[in-house]
């Protein structure tokens, strides 16, 4: 059932619930869980493991998300920043909600509510829930850091950031005690570990480098780290890449499109998706950072992708 920001308390008034991220949850997901949290109650869990991003926020606003958390002990799950059911390794879920900003709907049949609409992060529609509540006037410092924290991190630290980003930002740091500073020394906060660093280098050193008229494409495959791995190369001046890993028979693939491929009409998370459909798998995520998992051989997917890429780019 779909619903509107003021309908989410009449669904979890009185109920012993949780919010759960997504595997890897990162700072959108987790700050957005927290602020929830803060709103009307509830655990917060994350399926696998978090970011390092996500575990300098969780400290910096002094909580310690459950891991892998036993859902049954719950009478409402509120799945945040997710909504396909890979993201949370295919868990059983009996009574649920969403509330993310990915237009997927692999979870939406099933859920007793959902909230779901196109925006830059969850985080601002997790504001919009706030606002709705009449408690915008004054939030605590550590629930404007956590929703600052989710847009910055997740429009690339505004590089994909809409007009409604920009207005959210100016809100919160209006409604809370917090420096705009202090957001970004959390996350800067989150250096690359040594494997982190290794499997960067060794990607960039894999990379297969395809170029048609002045677009770049370049596509790797490592053993961890897609996501980082893929923001590297394109750091390095690809225009979109795509980093694979395989594990137990499973390919994830990271993809990340600069500024000026978005303009130009690249939507990731469009083309993972239908990619990833046509394999049984699933994909989404946003038009210029998204994410995959299937059963197929990683070259040959890296390539698919590569070429739907070009496809895309009309050259």
């Amino acid at each position: 059932m779909h619903i509107l920001e003021y309908d989410v308390l009449k669904n979890l008034v009185d109920l012993r619930k949780i919010y759960l991220c997504h595997r890897n949850a990162d700072p959108d997901a987790i700050g957005s869980a927290f602020a929830l949290s803060w709103l009307f109650g509830g655990d917060i869990g994350a399926v696998g493991d978090l970011s390092r991003a996500a575990v300098q926020l969780a400290d910096s606003i002094g909580i310690k998300p459950i891991i892998d958390p036993d859902l049954d002990s719950y009478d409402m799950v509120v799945l945040v920043d997710t909504s396909v059911s890979s993201q949370i390794g295919g868990a059983m879920l009996r009574r649920y909600g969403v509330i993310d900003h990915h237009l997927d709907r692999d979870l939406l049949e099933n859920a007793e509510f959902y909230i779901q609409r196109e925006a830059d992060s969850t985080a601002q529609i997790v504001w919009d829930i706030i606002k709705s509540s009449g408690r915008a006037g004054r939030i605590p410092r550590e629930v404007a850091l956590a929703l600052l924290a989710g847009m910055v991190s997740d429009t690339g630290r505004f590089r994909h950031a809409s007009a409604e980003t920009f207005r959210c930002v100016h809100e919160i740091l209006e409604a809370g005690d917090v420096d705009y500073g202090e957001v970004m020394e959390v996350l800067s906060r989150a250096p690359l570990d040594f494997s982190q660093r290794v499997a960067v280098l060794k990607a960039a050193s894999r990379a297969e480098i395809s170029w048609r008229g002045e677009w770049i494409i370049a596509c790797t495959e490592v053993s961890a780290f897609e996501g980082s791995s893929a923001m590297a190369l394109l750091d390095l001046g690809a225009d979109v890449a795509f980093a694979a890993s395989s594990q137990g028979g499973v390919c994830r693939v990271s993809g990340r499109a600069s500024f000026r491929a978005v303009q130009a009409g690249i939507d990731l998370a469009d083309l993972m998706k239908s990619i990833a459909r046509s394999h049984g798998g699933s994909g989404g995520g946003h038009r210029g950072a998204a994410a995959m998992e299937v059963r197929h051989p990683a070259g040959r997917l890296l390539a698919e992708l590569a070429e739907a890429a070009f496809e895309r780019l009309n050259v």
